[in-house]
């Protein structure tokens, strides 16, 4: 059976500070018993030891034991009050003093009395009367013997039964109080640990289901927990603008599409009614339009080859400022037309990769250069090479782009100014299919803009070996 991460979190808690209260209760109870314990024995050793000293001062201070039997009794019968039963022998081993049997019987029945009271309230009690004989001395020699009859090994008091008790409650409650404490805390902790997360899975369904947004949500200060939640929006608003590039696509492949198709069925029905005689010059822009749906899809089909590595590279080393001044004397005528300074500068670099695909790059970015630079504009190519790289710069001094649109004119059919690029007769491809060859080269292409004032693209190629 699965569980939350709340109740996961509070079982964890619950179940560890149940394991460590526990075993610090009964430690901390085992230690308080044994050490009380001896503590009563101790007390106890020294209470009848007090016997034997009280009747040997009592027989040095006559020497004798026949002058001192009111004094014997008087000790013998304290001790009984004491429920201690005590017997006095001489060193012939006569007898001095012994309680009555009624007296005997007396103190033995307030003892059992005793030891079941204290019985209910410590419990566990394994007390009776213990029997001991301690012998007398004067200085080194032997006076007598005093047979002691007491309460072992523990002789408890209602007073230390009550400490025992009030100790055993107390730990109890504490540990019970232990208990509660980690629980209100794994409370609070897991709440706070499920309840971004719970959030989170309900905001990742939601993108599942194709509604994109941002999730509103306050930091929570536990670092893996804020870093996934900007993740998770990060993707959000990626999956959105992927989104509304998608649905642009949508739209510019149907117009795209649909004006030249139009075109060519009203040109066609038109010949096959009659209606325009079949020439020459009308087949012509049938197959123009033909030829434009077809360089369209040829580009769409370029730039899936390229995204999934379907198309090998064909490396090559050649001169990259040769290349770069073949192209611009390619389009010459284009830049005369619109009255564009064009230059290639730097030395001669040799690179290792395919000529024709960094033909196609050079050639795209001189052509965007071209169209989005204003008659009497200047374009330059700059080819510079440092330890382990090659360099190919193309700065011209036209529109720029927006800054808001810098970040994604990579992305594929994406046009910075959709209806200016539809008239210049774009697609939004080109810039995608030029980061895909660059890509595969193991290259880096970036781009550096200040709108109205020109762009300049840097393109980044491993060294030839």
């Amino acid at each position: 059976m699965k569980r939350t991460i709340k109740w996961q979190l509070l079982l964890s808690f619950v179940s560890l500070s149940f394991i460590l209260v526990g075993a610090f209760s009964w430690i901390t109870l085992n230690l308080l018993e044994s050490h009380f314990a001896d503590y009563v024995r101790e007390r106890q050793e020294s209470e009848l030891e007090e016997y034997s000293t009280d009747l040997e001062n009592l027989y040095q201070q006559n020497g004798t034991w026949e002058e001192n039997s009111q004094a014997i009794q008087r000790i013998g019968r304290n001790a009984l009050q004491q429920s201690v039963i005590v017997r006095i022998f001489d060193e012939d081993g006569q007898l001095l003093w012994s309680p009555s049997a009624s007296e005997e019987e007396d103190a033995k029945n307030k003892v059992q009395d005793h030891l079941l009271h204290m019985q209910q309230m410590v419990g566990g009690m394994e007390s009776d009367y213990v029997q001991s004989r301690s012998p007398l001395y004067d200085g080194t020699e032997e006076i007598g013997i005093m047979e002691i009859q007491s309460v072992g090994p523990y002789a408890y008091t209602e007073h230390d039964a009550l400490f025992i008790s009030d100790m055993e409650s107390k730990l109890v409650f504490v540990a019970f109080i232990s208990l509660l404490i980690p629980l209100f805390f794994a409370l609070v902790v897991s709440k706070k640990l499920s309840s971004p997360i719970v959030t989170i899975n309900d905001f990742t369904q939601k993108i599942a289901k194709g509604r994109y947004s941002s999730l509103s949500l306050e930091e929570t200060g536990i670092r893996e927990i804020d870093d996934l939640l900007v993740s998770v929006n990060d993707l959000s608003l990626q999956l959105q603008h992927q989104q509304k590039i998608r649905n642009r696509l949508s739209s510019d492949i149907a117009h795209e599409i649909r004006t030249p198709l139009t075109t060519l069925k009203g040109n066609i029905e038109a010949m096959i009614d009659g209606v325009w005689e079949i020439s020459e010059e009308r087949l012509y822009r049938c197959y123009e339009e033909i030829s434009r749906i077809t360089r369209l899809i040829g580009e769409i089909d370029r730039i899936n080859e390229l995204e999934s590595q379907e198309s090998q590279l064909q490396k090559t080393t050649f001169d990259l400022t040769e290349l770069a001044q073949q192209i611009v004397d390619n389009f010459q005528p284009m830049l005369v037309e619109n009255k564009l300074n064009c230059s290639v500068s730097g030395n001669r670099v040799f690179i290792s990769a395919d000529r024709d695909k960094i033909h196609q790059v050079l050639t795209n970015l001189l052509a965007n250069a071209i169209k989005f630079t204003p008659s009497g504009g200047r374009i330059d190519l700059y080819v510079s090479q440092s330890k382990g790289t090659t360099s190919f710069r193309i700065i011209d001094n036209g529109q720029g782009i927006p800054p808001e649109e810098v970040g994604q004119i990579f992305e594929r059919f994406y046009m910075a100014e959709p209806s200016r690029n539809s008239k210049l007769g774009g697609q939004g491809i080109g810039l995608s299919i030029v980061k895909g060859i660059v890509n595969a080269h193991q290259g880096t292409i970036s781009v550096d803009s200040i709108y109205g004032k020109g762009t300049t693209f840097t393109i980044n190629l491993p060294k030839a070996k």
